[in-house]
Protein backbone atom coordinates (compact mmCIF):
# COMPACT_ATOMS: atom_id res chain seq x y z
CA UNK A 1 0.00 0.00 0.00
CA UNK A 2 1.33 3.30 -1.26
CA UNK A 3 1.24 5.44 1.51
CA UNK A 4 1.90 9.48 2.54
CA UNK A 5 1.89 11.39 5.31
CA UNK A 6 1.35 15.26 5.04
CA UNK A 7 2.52 17.35 8.00
CA UNK A 8 2.52 20.74 9.37
CA UNK A 9 5.63 21.55 12.28
CA UNK A 10 5.86 24.59 13.31
CA UNK A 11 7.55 25.60 16.79
CA UNK A 12 10.06 23.00 18.52
CA UNK A 13 9.80 20.22 15.07
CA UNK A 14 7.90 17.76 17.29
CA UNK A 15 4.92 16.91 14.96
CA UNK A 16 7.93 16.46 12.05
CA UNK A 17 10.19 14.02 14.81
CA UNK A 18 6.61 12.24 15.27
CA UNK A 19 6.03 12.22 11.55
CA UNK A 20 9.34 10.74 10.92
CA UNK A 21 8.92 7.60 13.09
CA UNK A 22 5.35 7.11 11.60
CA UNK A 23 6.29 7.14 8.36
CA UNK A 24 9.63 4.86 8.79
CA UNK A 25 7.60 2.19 10.46
CA UNK A 26 5.28 2.67 7.33
CA UNK A 27 7.60 2.83 5.08
CA UNK A 28 5.65 6.29 3.56
CA UNK A 29 6.46 8.90 1.93
CA UNK A 30 6.58 12.17 4.18
CA UNK A 31 5.66 15.81 3.13
CA UNK A 32 5.29 18.97 4.74
CA UNK A 33 1.72 20.81 4.10
CA UNK A 34 3.60 23.85 2.21
CA UNK A 35 5.06 21.37 -0.05
CA UNK A 36 2.52 18.85 -1.22
CA UNK A 37 0.70 19.13 -4.56
CA UNK A 38 -2.62 18.17 -4.55
CA UNK A 39 -2.39 16.24 -7.98
CA UNK A 40 0.56 14.11 -6.58
CA UNK A 41 -2.27 12.56 -3.66
CA UNK A 42 -3.90 10.71 -6.73
CA UNK A 43 -1.03 7.86 -6.67
CA UNK A 44 -1.37 7.46 -2.76
CA UNK A 45 -3.63 4.32 -1.27
CA UNK A 46 -3.60 5.67 2.09
CA UNK A 47 -2.83 9.82 3.13
CA UNK A 48 -2.43 10.60 6.66
CA UNK A 49 -2.36 14.26 8.28
CA UNK A 50 -0.74 15.78 11.17
CA UNK A 51 -0.45 18.59 12.81
CA UNK A 52 0.40 20.30 16.25
CA UNK A 53 -3.13 21.53 18.18
CA UNK A 54 -3.66 25.01 18.24
CA UNK A 55 -6.81 26.27 19.84
CA UNK A 56 -8.22 22.70 19.46
CA UNK A 57 -8.04 22.70 15.68
CA UNK A 58 -4.71 21.75 13.46
CA UNK A 59 -2.96 24.26 12.17
CA UNK A 60 -4.51 26.82 9.97
CA UNK A 61 -2.14 25.49 6.76
CA UNK A 62 -3.41 21.55 7.07
CA UNK A 63 -6.99 22.81 7.42
CA UNK A 64 -6.47 25.35 4.48
CA UNK A 65 -4.91 21.97 2.53
CA UNK A 66 -7.50 19.71 3.24
CA UNK A 67 -10.42 21.80 2.77
CA UNK A 68 -9.31 22.76 -1.15
CA UNK A 69 -8.48 19.23 -2.29
CA UNK A 70 -11.09 17.74 -4.54
CA UNK A 71 -13.26 14.27 -3.67
CA UNK A 72 -10.59 11.90 -5.48
CA UNK A 73 -12.17 9.20 -7.85
CA UNK A 74 -12.38 5.14 -7.49
CA UNK A 75 -10.44 5.92 -3.64
CA UNK A 76 -12.65 4.91 -0.51
CA UNK A 77 -11.80 6.12 3.14
CA UNK A 78 -10.58 3.46 5.14
CA UNK A 79 -12.89 4.69 7.78
CA UNK A 80 -14.51 7.92 8.87
CA UNK A 81 -14.45 9.90 11.92
CA UNK A 82 -17.81 11.59 13.31
CA UNK A 83 -18.88 14.83 12.58
CA UNK A 84 -17.25 17.47 15.26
Amino acid sequence: MKTLIVYASVHHQNTEKAAKVIAAELEADLVSVGHVQPGALTVYDLIGFGSGIYGGKFHQATLHFVETLQPLRKKRPLYSLPAV
